[in-house]
C-alpha cells in the first residue's frame, strides 16, 4: 500500500507488528529510518486497537502481484 493510500484510510504512520493477536511491537525510527527502539504492548485494549488498524490496512490493500506490477517488478 502506498503511504498516500494509508493516509486516506486514516491509518497511523507508526510501524508495528502484531503477534498472535496478543502482543504488539511498535518500531521507533529516527528521521533517517534507523531503528532505535521497540515498544512491546500487551495491554488488551491497546492490542485490540492495533488489530483493528491491521484489519483496516488489509482491507484497503491490494494483492502483492498487483502492487509489484505498479512498481514494474515481477518478483
Amino acid at each position: 500500500m502506498w503511504r498516500k493510500d494509508a493516509g486516506e484510510l486514516h491509518l497511523p504512520e507508526e510501524d508495528f507488528w502484531v503477534f498472535d493477536s496478543r502482543v504488539v511491537a511498535v518500531l521507533r525510527f529516527d528521521d533517517e529510518d534507523v531503528l532505535h527502539d521497540v515498544e512491546v504492548i500487551t495491554e488488551p485494549a491497546e492490542v485490540l486497537r492495533y488489530c483493528q488498524v491491521r484489519d483496516a490496512a488489509v482491507h484497503g490493500s491490494v494483492p502483492y502481484d498487483a502492487f509489484a506490477a505498479q512498481l514494474g517488478t515481477t518478483n
